[in-house]
């Protein structure tokens, strides 16, 4: 053993804890690194998402006045169809009731007489 390693064990003992601490906090130092670098990949990719959703949403905002605008023609037409429709009704339910009041009646058929 060397006189100057005696000399230095201690100093080289402190420097080592030291070094191992270092080194350490370099893991760590990249751990926090790879994190922040994995949620700004993840942000990223929500904020495309977001923008993707809004192309969406924008077609269907350009799509509801076309859509109200049929819906009010249709809601015309039916108003139309049932004043066109509604004294129709009246004589359908007036045949009806001629048709009841003179309609054929159902005769009992005569008994089988094979069963007799």
């Amino acid at each position: 053993m060397n006189l100057l390693d005696v000399a230095f064990a201690p100093l080289r003992a402190v420097l080592g804890g030291a070094g191992r601490e270092v080194g350490t906090d370099l893991r760590d130092i990249e751990h926090i690194q790879t994190r922040v670098l994995d949620t700004a990949e993840s942000i990223k990719r929500a904020t495309e998402t977001i923008e993707a959703h809004v192309v969406v949403i924008e077609s269907l905002v350009g799509a509801i006045p076309p859509l109200t605008q049929a819906v009010v023609e249709l809601t015309r037409q039916l108003a139309e169809l049932n004043q066109v429709l509604a004294p129709m009704a009246g004589v359908e339910r007036d045949v009806s009731r001629f048709e009841h009041l003179f309609g054929r009646r159902r005769q009992q058929s005569p008994p089988d007489a094979s069963s007799a």
